[in-house]
């Protein structure tokens, strides 16, 4: 798979070598006879990170694209209904899979935590009902001590996550919204404004070719040093 650049395989791949050791061997009788199928839900949501982060560059790289030749009437400042959709398309899959990211990765090590602490993980029976606020109190039960405990946890407190679940939430319902396009003048200086208002959101963003690279930004913030440390707590237990 052609992996964007920016994604820390290295770490990741290190982290599920390392995770994979408390699973059932792939196609052993222990795993074939698993009606959990914890090993396939493993593995199935730690590349679901991979697939989601892919998204999000290739959305991002599409969304710049659009922007790099715009219609005339769009640079006007008027609407261009075809672009709107495509841009709108390409933000809606962005937040979409943005989130998702950190999504399959708390729902990756709910079941990394079930295999060392079954007693302790009680949703592997009913998968749907992890989330990554599960995980974190989960861990916080099983894992008070580690790193990656206090790191799941602090996540989900940071404003550039909650912007990111914010926009996802609202996004999974309706369109995303509309470029605003402002302008004023004190008669000597002239200011000109473009946003993308996302009607019940706390915030609008800026709108430029960039707006959804700086939220892939803030994502490989977070995202990295939240993989380095599921690495470093996988390769750390003992076997």
């Amino acid at each position: 798979m052609a992996e964007p650049s920016s994604f820390p395989l290295d770490e990741f791949h290190a982290f599920g070598m390392a995770a994979q050791h408390f699973f059932p061997k792939l196609i052993s009788d222990e795993d074939l006879n698993d009606p959990l199928q914890r090993r396939r839900h493993f593995d199935w949501s730690w590349q679901a990170v991979r697939y989601r982060y892919r998204s999000t560059v290739e959305t991002n790289d599409e969304f710049k694209a659009l922007l790099a030749s715009p219609s005339d009437q769009w640079q006007a400042g008027w609407g261009d209904e075809e672009l709107t959709y495509k841009l709108e398309r390409c933000i809606y899959t962005f937040f979409m899979s943005g989130l998702s990211i950190f999504e399959s990765l708390g729902y990756c090590l709910y079941f990394l935590g079930g295999a060392l602490k079954p007693t302790e993980f009680l949703q592997i029976a009913t998968p749907r009902k992890i989330s990554l606020s599960v995980t974190g109190k989960t861990f916080s039960t099983a894992f008070p001590s580690a790193a990656l405990t206090a790191d799941l946890n602090a996540l989900l407190q940071t404003p550039e996550f909650g912007q990111i679940q914010e926009f996802r939430n609202l996004l999974a319902h309706r369109i995303s919204g509309r470029r605003t396009v402002r302008g004023w003048s004190d008669g000597k200086t002239s200011t000109h404004e473009e946003t993308w208002h996302i009607p019940g959101a706390s915030g609008a963003m800026q709108f430029s070719a960039d707006m959804l690279q700086n939220q892939l930004d803030e994502i490989d913030g977070m995202l990295k040093p939240l993989i380095t440390v599921a690495k470093d707590f996988a390769e750390g237990l003992p076997r």
